[in-house]
């Protein structure tokens, strides 16, 4: 465990958390993201958007996942900006729908957005699916 203080932020040291593909779960994450932007130095409406964008990639994802599979979020605060990665695993192969009303308000809340998916994997018993977005400091 890496104890870190406020004063001396996140920057350059990237947090992850693993977490069961449930909606029980949501709100870890958004805890987690919210409490990594505050002590980053990001504005009050940063971090709402952040929560919210963090909270539809996880929703999205969890839509998709296979049974008893789990979300690995990864967050990373660089000088300028936050990275967001999860990834998990999904039932069917398909990326998720880029046209829904969720992705497009994903798009206005970051900066970049993008979704990839491996073939199946035999042991993960799905399709590696990541969503990965970041959200520029300073934008509000």
């Amino acid at each position: 465990m890496i104890n870190i203080s406020a004063e001396q932020g996140l920057r350059g040291t990237p947090v992850e958390i693993g977490v069961a593909a449930a909606v029980s779960q949501l709100p870890i994450v958004r805890g987690l993201a919210e409490t990594l932007v505050l002590l980053s130095d990001f504005t009050l409406d940063e971090v709402a958007d952040v929560r919210l964008a963090v909270d539809e990639v996880c929703s999205t994802l969890i839509g998709l996942a296979a049974p008893d599979t789990t979300l690995q979020c990864r967050f990373s605060v660089g000088d300028t900006d936050l990275v967001v990665r999860v990834r998990g695993i999904a039932a069917l192969e398909g990326l998720p729908d880029q046209r829904s009303f969720g992705w497009h308000v994903l798009r206005t809340l970051t900066d970049q957005v993008q979704a990839t998916q491996d073939p199946f994997d035999q042991l993960a018993s799905g399709y590696p699916t990541i969503v990965e977005f970041r959200r520029a400091r300073g934008k509000a």
